[in-house]
């Protein structure tokens, strides 16, 4: 595998991991146009554990915070637990996400090795994103107060969001605004949400020997492509958060809109 593929990848990895564009599905749109053929899911996946530690970064002392809060929530054995309810809700979205991945565990799998699958995916997140504009709500409800479907429903998108295309962060933030959620609720809950199902999908692939011996044969340029994953992802990070704020997630619909016409004209 040669260092600079490694690299160009690692980039748009992290450059769309937190835009609400797919960073699987840009992977997948490079390798297909550019024929990196040889690079298998696993180097993907190790990317996508540079951008955790990104998030763990950026959001640290808040996750500090929601830990501490827990305990407090539990030894004065408040009957009031907001913060023990979002760790609830972030396992039944995670589970309900995994349940799904192994249901459609086949199709999922193979459409990130099928670029002609970025023509339709992307088109969904397109609707998905404009979705935000055209049903706006005002947003002024918090997490604490949603019920536990609420969770079910976030997993169910971001098991959908598995596929190669359909944006993560960008699918599991406009669910959340539909349902009236505060943005930066929202976008904690979607980043935090993103811990476990990469965690999983790590552990997951690395039960494969095959994928082993890939990370022997490969461990340098994979080390960069963790690093160059890492930094870039925690600049991008913090530019979808600025975009958040000001309510303007939908914007990037138009450039997926571009991406699935490309897709479609190339693949």
């Amino acid at each position: 595998m040669k260092i600079l593929q490694v690299l160009l990848l690692s980039f748009v990895q992290a450059a769309t991991e937190f835009l609400p564009v797919s960073s699987s599905g840009h992977l997948l749109f490079f390798k297909g146009l550019l024929r990196f053929d040889d690079i298998p899911l696993i180097c993907d996946i190790l990317m996508h554990v540079g951008s955790l530690v990104a998030v763990l970064f950026f959001y640290g002392p808040k996750i500090r915070q929601t830990v501490a809060e827990i305990g407090t929530e539990f030894r004065q054995r408040l009957s009031d637990k907001p913060q023990s309810r979002f760790l609830l809700y972030i396992a039944i979205s995670s589970i309900v996400t995994f349940v799904g991945y192994l249901f459609f565990k086949d199709p999922i799998e193979s459409g990130f090795t099928t670029p002609s699958i970025l023509a339709k995916t992307f088109l969904i997140t397109t609707f998905i994103l404009l979705s935000t504009r055209c049903f706006r709500r005002k947003e002024s409800r918090s997490l604490a107060e949603m019920a536990w479907t609420f969770a079910v429903v976030v997993g169910l998108f971001q098991a959908l969001a598995i596929l190669p295309g359909i944006s993560r962060s960008g699918t599991t933030i406009s669910v959340m605004l539909l349902y009236g959620i505060k943005r930066e609720e929202a976008a904690y809950y979607s980043f935090i949400l993103f811990i476990p199902g990469v965690l999983g999908a790590l552990l997951f692939k690395l039960s494969d020997l095959s994928n082993l011996h890939y990370i022997q044969a490969n461990w340098i340029a994979l080390i960069l492509a963790f690093i160059s994953a890492f930094a870039f992802s925690y600049l991008f990070l913090s530019f979808l958060i600025w975009i958040i704020r000001r309510g303007r997630l939908w914007i990037f619909a138009f450039y997926t809109l571009i991406l699935a016409g490309v897709s479609w004209a190339i693949f």
